[in-house]
């Protein structure tokens, strides 16, 4: 437990992992977003093309909607959405939404 508030402490001192969001929506690129979709042993999912279509709706959704969030908010989803591979604008959207009051 003391070990994890150090590394999290020590993360949260340094300023390159600080990401800062600028007054418009990111800019992500939706084909590495959508690269793997549908990629299965067992091939089944969602077709890159179903993806791509979702992530061009949640920018422009994002674009329309940007000034309503709040910029606390605004930069924790971003950054929450780049963990753990390419950063997605469906994800952004929805963390975004669930944090609205």
């Amino acid at each position: 437990m003391l070990a994890a508030g150090l590394v999290l402490l020590s993360l949260s001192s340094t300023s390159p992992a600080i990401i800062q969001v600028a007054d418009s929506p990111p800019r992500f690129d939706i084909a590495a977003s959508c690269r793997d979709v549908g990629k299965s042993g067992i091939d089944i999912g969602r077709p890159a093309r179903a993806c791509q279509g979702d992530e061009e709706r949640a920018r422009a959704a994002l674009t329309a909607r940007w000034n309503q969030f709040q910029p606390g908010a605004r930069t924790a989803c971003v950054e929450s959405a780049s963990f753990g591979g390419p950063p997605s604008y469906v994800e952004v959207l929805t963390c975004l939404e669930m944090k609205e009051p």
